[in-house]
C-alpha cells in the first residue's frame, strides 16, 4: 500500500497544478501493481475525479474558476465523446494519434515561448460568435478524447491560454472543473461493472486529496510563466508517450 500511496500522491500533485486529473497515468500504474484492468480503469477514473474536484475547490476559493464559461464547454464535450465512441471503429487510429502527437509538440513549443502575460490580462468577452466557436471546439475535443482515450484537458488548457488569452492560473481552474464533470460521468459508468479493493481506494483517495491540494496551491501561488512552461513539459511528455507507442517501443 505504501508504493501506490507515494506514486499516486506524486501524480495527483503534478497534474492538479494544471487542472488535470492524472487518470492517464493512474491506470497503467495500478495495472503494474497487479490490479485487474477493469478495476484499474474504474479506480483511475475515481481518482481522476477526486483530484479534479479538490483542485477545483482550491481554484474556486481563489476565484480562478469561471463556472459560467465552463458550462459552455460541457454539452459539446459530452456529445463529442459519444460521437467519438461511435467513430472509433472506423477512424485510422495510428494516423490520428500521430497528428495528435505532432500537435502536442507544437502547442508545447508555442506555450513555452509565448509572450509574457501582461498584468491584469483577462479573457476575451463571450460574444455569440465566440460562444459558437467554444461549443464547436469542445465538441472536437470530446471526439478526439474519445477516439484516443486521452484527457481533453491537454487541448483545453492551450486553447484557453493561447487563443482566449486566459491567465494561466484561471485556465488551470477551468480545466479542473471540466475534467471533474467528465470524470464523474465516466466513473459512474465504470463502477457499475468493476470494483476495486476498498483499502486501496481509501489509501489512494487520501493520496489524491493531499497531492491535489498541494499541487493546486502551487499553481495559485506560481507565476503564469512557470505554469505555462510546466504544462508545456506535460504536453511533450504525452506527445513522446504517443510517439513511442506508435513506434512500437512501449
Amino acid at each position: 500500500m505504501v508504493i501506490p500511496f507515494i506514486v499516486i500522491l506524486v501524480i495527483s500533485g503534478v497534474f492538479s497544478m494544471f487542472g488535470k486529473g492524472g487518470g492517464s497515468l493512474y491506470t497503467p500504474v495500478l495495472v503494474m501493481l497487479g490490479l485487474p484492468v477493469g478495476a484499474s480503469v474504474a479506480t483511475a477514473l475515481f481518482l481522476n475525479l477526486v483530484t479534479a474536484v479538490v483542485a477545483t475547490v482550491v481554484f474556486a476559493r481563489n476565484r480562478l474558476v469561471d463556472f459560467r464559461f465552463c458550462y459552455v464547454f460541457l454539452p459539446g464535450t459530452v456529445i463529442g465523446s459519444l460521437a467519438g465512441a461511435l467513430l472509433s471503429a472506423y477512424a485510422p487510429g495510428d494516423l490520428i494519434m500521430g497528428i495528435f502527437s505532432a500537435f502536442l509538440y507544437a502547442a508545447g513549443i508555442i506555450m513555452a515561448f509565448s509572450k509574457k502575460e501582461p498584468p491584469g490580462q483577462v479573457q476575451k468577452p463571450m460574444t455569440p460568435g465566440l460562444t459558437a466557436l467554444v461549443v464547436a471546439f469542445s465538441f472536437g475535443v470530446g471526439v478526439l478524447s474519445s477516439l484516443l482515450g486521452v484527457g481533453g484537458g491537454l487541448l483545453i488548457f492551450p486553447f484557453l491560454v493561447l487563443y482566449m488569452k486566459y491567465p494561466a492560473q484561471k485556465a488551470a481552474g477551468a480545466n479542473s472543473f471540466i475534467v471533474a464533470v467528465s470524470s464523474l460521468v465516466g466513473t459512474a459508468g465504470h463502477f457499475a461493472s468493476a470494483h476495486a479493493p476498498l483499502p486501496l481506494m481509501i489509501a489512494a483517495s487520501i493520496a489524491c486529496v493531499i497531492g491535489s491540494s498541494v499541487g493546486s496551491h502551487v499553481t495559485v501561488k506560481a507565476s503564469p510563466a512557470f505554469v505555462k512552461i510546466a504544462f508545456a513539459f506535460i504536453m511533450w511528455f504525452f506527445a513522446t508517450q504517443i510517439a513511442l507507442k506508435l513506434a512500437g517501443v512501449t
